[in-house]
């Protein structure tokens, strides 16, 4: 069933849909290497909120962020050999 509607998407929506997919897991795990290793305090001043908002928050800007720059990527070198 998904991969019939995959398949009767145009191919230039599936191909904006994969590079803006590989941006978001690129971005998200930018964030946890972030998180992790506590670079710049990110990792304790994340543990000090009760809420969680601003993890989703900040998760949810990172993976918008990078997928649209990895879709703008793409699309630019399409004319590209």
């Amino acid at each position: 069933m998904i991969r019939r509607v995959w398949m009767s998407l145009p191919k230039l929506i599936r191909f904006m849909l994969i590079h803006i997919a590989n941006g978001i897991v690129i971005g998200c795990v930018f964030l946890l290497v972030l998180i992790h290793f506590d670079l710049a305090g990110l990792g304790t001043l994340l543990e000090k909120d009760a809420t969680g908002l601003a993890t989703a928050v900040l998760f949810f800007q990172t993976a918008l962020t990078f997928g649209a720059v990895s879709m703008g990527v793409a699309v630019m070198n399409l004319g590209e050999d």
